[in-house]
Formats: structure tokens, sequence, C-alpha cells
């Protein structure tokens, strides 16, 4: 993927100058105004924050004659209103998960190509013949859809992609789980770090990754995943912003953050990504078969929130050796002196209370039904969405006075030795808050590693700054 000098900054972890020092932040936000000057009059910056487990966009405008300078942390907004979510009004309503679902065919895409094609006529020929090509994926679903004998039409809802809290409504249901055809992919983002901490996540996901593959929903290229999710984030926003009044005349420019630790080649991969997802939701400035891209800014997590917080905070000096760092639900990232890391963070959490769930159910095979509708996976999985995501972890306190939480299963047996009782699991406040600790420590482990490492150095951290916490609330 090319562009301009002058539209696209990209950063990574072998690229050290950008990471020296926290001043480069603001440096790197100078250029990016400078670099905006000539667009057109009203702007809008469009901020998109891919995470491993939860997704966000952030947007503010700046309308003709107005001074970016002008501009405060209490202008920027947020995307919402995202498909299907479980609560409005919900601390977490402003981000989105990190996951998707694919159909039983590869036909939904097609469908998707013909429902979006109607908004601009240069996406249009794009799309236009037997099937459309992503190049950078090397995908024809003109090729597949041939394969294909009942593409013309799908009705049937079951047949459609989903992505975000589309995905957690439907996992929820126990029924989903006897079919093996849904399978959700989720931190799918860890397959572009391809270091040796995340290589049991990208195990994982190549089971299912490989079953996709085979039923050529998928190309030989997993990133696809990463711009499918992005192509209905991108959507969305879109939806939203016109409906917020902000048309085409505005000037859309879009800033990536990315971790810290990426490589290069991962920075570019997650560029064609979004050039790709950009391509279909219609931006414009995206010419994917040109390889060329405008109005793209990709710039790292923790300088990006360093600006953020010497624009804010008045006493923080340029000088200061400061430590910016991002606790999030991968774990974390630090701005300088990478020495330790590790996978710490919510996803991982879940995984602790998930295998502690199979360790009680895995034997209660009696609840399982012969026509496959209630299963033990379902069951589980029905546990964790519908009580623990967004029920217990977002507002569970570690400092909390002893006691039981309780997780409603039909038809079980008493059974006190598991905490099984009148068709409850009871799980002691305890065994949750152990699960939280192991979390907090690896965490803890990380960031005196990054402060170890810069008294080595002969530097004196003066400030630490933890942006965001280990689960977002807003």
């Amino acid at each position: 993927m090319s562009a301009s000098r002058s539209s696209t900054v990209t950063v990574g972890r072998d690229q050290s100058h950008v990471n020296s020092h926290v001043a480069t932040a603001l440096m790197d936000l100078r250029d990016f105004d400078q670099a905006t000057r000539a667009l057109r009059p009203n702007r809008l910056i469009i901020a998109v924050d891919f995470g491993t487990t939860y997704s966000a966009v952030s947007y503010v405008a700046i309308p003709e004659g107005s001074s970016p300078e002008a501009i405060g942390p209490r202008d920027i907004r947020s995307i919402k209103n995202f498909p299907e979510r479980f609560e409005t009004g919900d601390q977490m309503d402003l981000e989105v998960p990190t996951e998707v679902m694919y159909p039983s065919t590869p036909a939904f895409r097609k469908n998707e190509a013909q429902d979006h094609t109607e908004h601009k006529s240069a996406v249009h020929e794009t799309l236009e013949g037997p099937g459309f090509m992503d190049p950078d994926f090397d995908i024809d679903t003109g090729d597949i859809l041939a394969e294909e004998e009942d593409v013309t039409m799908l009705d049937d809802d079951d047949d459609r992609f989903r992505w975000g809290y589309q995905v957690h409504e439907l996992w929820s249901l126990p029924a989903t789980h006897s079919d093996d055809t849904y399978r959700p992919l989720s931190r799918f983002k860890l397959l572009l770090d391809q270091s040796p901490d995340t290589e049991s996540v990208r195990e994982q996901l190549s089971t299912t990754l490989t079953e996709l593959r085979r039923r050529r929903i998928l190309s030989d290229k997993p990133l696809q995943v990463i711009a499918d999710f992005l192509t209905h984030l991108l959507r969305h926003t879109q939806d939203q912003l016109r409906s917020e009044g902000y048309d085409d005349t505005y000037s859309k420019e879009i800033v990536l953050c990315v971790p810290a630790i990426w490589t290069q080649k991962a920075c570019r991969d997650m560029q064609s990504c979004m050039a790709l997802a950009m391509q279909r939701a219609q931006f414009d400035g995206v010419d994917v078969r040109q390889n060329s891209i405008e109005n793209l800014f990709i710039v790292s997590e923790p300088e990006a929130a360093a600006a953020y917080v010497l624009s804010t905070v008045r006493t923080l000096q340029i000088l200061d050796t400061s430590m910016f760092i991002k606790v999030n639900q991968f774990g974390k990232e630090a701005a300088r002196w990478m020495r330790t890391r590790g996978l710490h963070g919510s996803s991982f959490l879940n995984e602790s209370f998930r295998a502690h769930l199979h360790h009680l159910l895995d034997s209660e095979t009696y609840l399982e039904r012969d026509d496959r509708t209630e299963t033990i996976n379902g069951i589980i999985e029905e546990l964790m969405i519908n009580r623990f995501e967004y029920r217990i972890k977002r507002s569970f306190d570690i400092f909390d006075v002893p006691g039981h939480r309780h997780f409603p299963v039909s038809g079980l047996r008493d059974n006190p030795e598991k905490g099984f009782k009148k068709g409850l699991i009871k799980i002691s406040v305890r065994k949750i808050k152990d699960m939280f600790l192991e979390r907090f420590r690896g965490i803890d482990n990380i960031m005196m590693g990054q402060i170890t490492a810069a008294i080595e150095r002969g530097r004196t951290v003066n400030v630490r700054i933890s942006i965001a916490i280990f689960f977002p609330i807003h």
C-alpha cells in the first residue's frame, strides 16, 4: 500500500527514532495539521481505536474558519448506537466488541456488495461484473459465487455476517452451539503480532480460519478478517456521521492508533486492511487497485496519549522523563524501554472464568438435550455473556466484602461440593477476585519492568500516567 509522504505517517518498533521522546508525539500532530491545511474548509477528524477485545471510534469537527488549536477534549464525540447493543446507556455504549461471525457460505459477500453500491459511482464501478476483487487479499467473489448453487438471495437470517454485539447476541443463545458452522472470531488483532507472546492465541484462531478457508469464505490471507470487521465498523461510522449532519462538504481524515510494539510490517498490513475497509465504506481518496490512499494517519498509541496529556496537564514539563502506559483489554504497551510483555487483559480474564465454569459443568452431561439445542458449551457461553461479561466483570470490586455470586442453570442438580443449589452455581467473590489479581499482578510486573529499564539507563521517572484502565469505563 502506497501513500504520499504528506498524508500518511507510519510507526513501528523498528523505527527507533519515532519513540525517542514524548515531544515527538506533539511534532506528529503538528505535521498532521500542516498536511491537511490545504484540504476543504470543513474538516472532520475521525480516530479509530481498533482494540483486541473492544473497538471504538471518536471524531471532532473543525468547521470552516475555526482553528484546530481552539478544539478541546470537550469537543470530541464518540460513535455509538452499535447494532444490537445489549443496554442503552451502558458504560460500554461507546465501544463495540472486536468480534465477527461468518455465515455458512461466501454468498453473503455478493449481497453485501449489492447493498453498498448505490452511494458512490466509483465504488459501483469497482463492484460491477460477475464479482469483485479484493486485491490485497486475492479473493474474487465472482469465482466463489459461481461454485455455489443457492446464491441468488439469502433471506435466511442465519446466513448473514455478524459483527460486534451481533456476535454476542447470537452466541448467548445455547441453541447456536448445536451447529458447528457458527464459530465466532475474536482477538484477531493479534494476527498482526508475530511475537511468541501471541502464538497461543494465533494457534487458537488458526482452527477456525482454516475451516473458513476450506469453505471459501476467506482467502489464504487471514488478515481479511480484520478488513471485514473494520468495513462494518466504518460503515456504521459513516451512517452515524450522516445522521449527525456531517455530509460530503466535510473532508474526512482518519487517524489510526497502533501499538508501539508493532513492527513496520504490522503497520503496513494494518494500513492495507484500513484501505480496503475505507473503500468498502465509501470514504473518499482510496484506490485499492492502484495501491493508493489519502488522509490516513497512523500514530502510536502511547504517543497519541502523551500528546493528549501534554495538552491538558499544565504541570507536566516536556523534558520530564515520563512513562505513558496503556492498560487495556490486551494488556499493556509503553512508549519507551520495551522489555517485558504479557497477555493479561480482559479477554484473558474471560478465559480464566470460562475454564472455571468448564471445570464445574463438563461432567454434568445430563444438562444436554438429545436434539443438541442445549449443550454444555452453550450453557457456559450464555453465562459468560449474560452474567459475567455484562453484569459482573465491569463493576466487580476486588475490595468487596466476602460473599458469593450466583449463576442460574436450568435443571442443575444440587451438589454442595461444587456449590450447586436450587438451579444456581454459587461462586465465591474470593475466587473471582483471585482471577482479577492474577491479571493485575501480570500488568504490575510489566510496568515495573519498564521503570527498572529506565532507571538502569540513568533516568529518574518523575511521572507515571496510566492511560485508560484495565476495563474501559466511560
